[in-house]
């Protein structure tokens, strides 16, 4: 008898327990779509592109009363930020539905590494319910985004001057894009000018594929040269930037602002046969000894005529050699062109700072003269004897250490052989007997 009366204060103990803990939860999560997808706990990813705003949808019933109910939807995982959204605040009544939707930003950069946590959470200052589901975040096939646009000599320019813009673009896609237009225009004053950009490689084969060791997956165009009109008003101006890809089939804008100032009214000068303006990437660069560095130049022909140019070195002799690529280049009016100034630091060059002339000539006549400086380094031991190049030591060095592990093998191998041979094994001796 005491044992029967023991089960049933047991069983009704278990099930005011249950309705206590029921009645603890103010709501009841029923269940939650990703993207119009329903999402099962401990079921099947969902798939979700980065960059793409989801929608999550929640969708709850009241089990009691709350009126500062929340729910909230994260992701973690992601270096920068956090990934959630919240729902303002509401309340909930007993046997009552509700519907709340979020928009989670899945950022552009978030690494495609496979499956992620999606959280769901319920809570008000009481109770909390926390539900778990799996999402599967890769990259677009084709994206590409415009990391920067860079304006010289500034987004603040006179009226007949000229503009140079550079367009700095990040593939973010899974593939591999070639011939990517980079257009840049001002409609207002009717003005625009192109380049292209040969390809980006994706991040995960420039990261990850030795292949691809040379190629970048994000890369700045060649300065773009706009003329501002001579008879521009003063105001503000949009500055449109696009940029084409996969085939002409997508594309990605940004647009920036200038100012052009007018200026006092007078008469403009006819414009010059010949006006060239320079710029460098860098007037300064650290080389190490026996190793070579380059100097990029940018030749702006802003004349009515082509022009024919050239760059000549001195006062490197002491220190290092120089070559330039290529020789000779014609640009056209109104547009840019390009050549590069390889320094290589001699064996023996003494460490410290160095400095030389870069002189650019239109035939024999020399247009501008630019001091250049160079930081030479010691040659260390890795770069004594791989050249400088870091990653041809690891290689090399790997290609060693392969080929000593198969000679070992081979020879492990070949022991193992003979030892199964009959008659070898341990304590056997052979002799030699000379023939009579």
């Amino acid at each position: 008898m005491k044992n029967k009366l023991y089960v049933a204060v047991l069983l009704v103990a278990v099930m005011l327990l249950g309705i206590s803990t029921v009645l603890a939860e103010n709501f009841i999560v029923e269940s939650v779509e990703v993207d119009d997808i329903t999402a099962e706990e401990n079921g099947n990813a969902i798939f979700v592109e980065r960059g793409q705003t989801s929608v999550i949808g929640v969708y709850l019933e009241g089990n009691g009363t709350s009126d500062n109910v929340k729910v909230k939807a994260y992701i973690g995982g992601y270096e920068y930020d956090d990934v959630e959204a919240v729902s303002d605040i509401f309340e909930v009544e007993p046997g009552v539905e509700y519907k709340k939707y979020l928009k989670l930003e899945i950022p552009e950069d978030l690494e495609p590494s496979g499956d992620y946590t999606l959280r769901v959470k319920v809570y008000d200052d009481n109770d909390e319910i926390e539900k778990s589901y799996v999402l599967r975040i890769k990259e677009s096939r084709h994206d590409l985004k415009i990391q920067d646009v860079i304006i010289r000599p500034s987004s603040k320019i006179d009226a007949g001057r000229p503009l140079f813009v550079t367009v700095r673009v990040e593939n973010l896609g899974a593939k591999k894009e070639e011939d990517i237009k980079v257009t840049v225009s001002v409609p207002e004053l009717g003005i625009s000018a192109r380049e292209y950009i040969d390809e980006l490689t994706s991040s995960e084969d420039s990261d990850d594929n030795e292949d691809n060791e040379d190629e970048e997956d994000s890369m700045s165009s060649n300065e773009i040269l706009l003329r501002i009109p001579d008879d521009a008003e003063t105001g503000d101006y949009d500055l449109n930037v696009k940029v084409e890809y996969n085939r002409g089939h997508s594309s990605v804008t940004q647009k920036e602002v200038i100012f052009v100032n007018k200026g006092v009214e007078e008469k403009q000068p006819e414009q010059k046969k010949s006006e060239t303006i320079v710029s460098l990437d860098s007037t300064s660069k650290t080389v190490v000894q026996d190793s070579e560095v380059g100097y990029k130049l940018m030749l702006a022909n802003l004349g009515s005529e082509q022009m024919l140019y050239s760059v000549e070195v001195a006062g490197e002799q002491l220190f290092a050699d120089v070559r330039v690529e290529p020789s000779f280049i014609t640009v056209q009016p109104d547009k840019t062109g390009e050549l590069l100034v390889y320094l290589k630091a001699k064996p023996d060059a003494d460490e410290g700072r160095h400095s030389f002339v870069v002189k650019v000539k239109s035939g024999n006549a020399v247009l501008q003269e630019i001091s250049l400086t160079a930081d030479v380094k010691e040659k260390t031991v890795a770069s004594s004897l791989f050249g400088g190049d870091v990653k041809q030591a690891v290689l090399i060095g790997l290609v060693v250490l392969v080929a000593v592990l198969i000679i070992v093998g081979l020879v492990i191998a070949f022991s193992r052989k003979g030892s199964d041979e009959p008659g070898a094994g341990e304590g056997q001796s052979y002799y030699y007997y000379p023939k009579y």
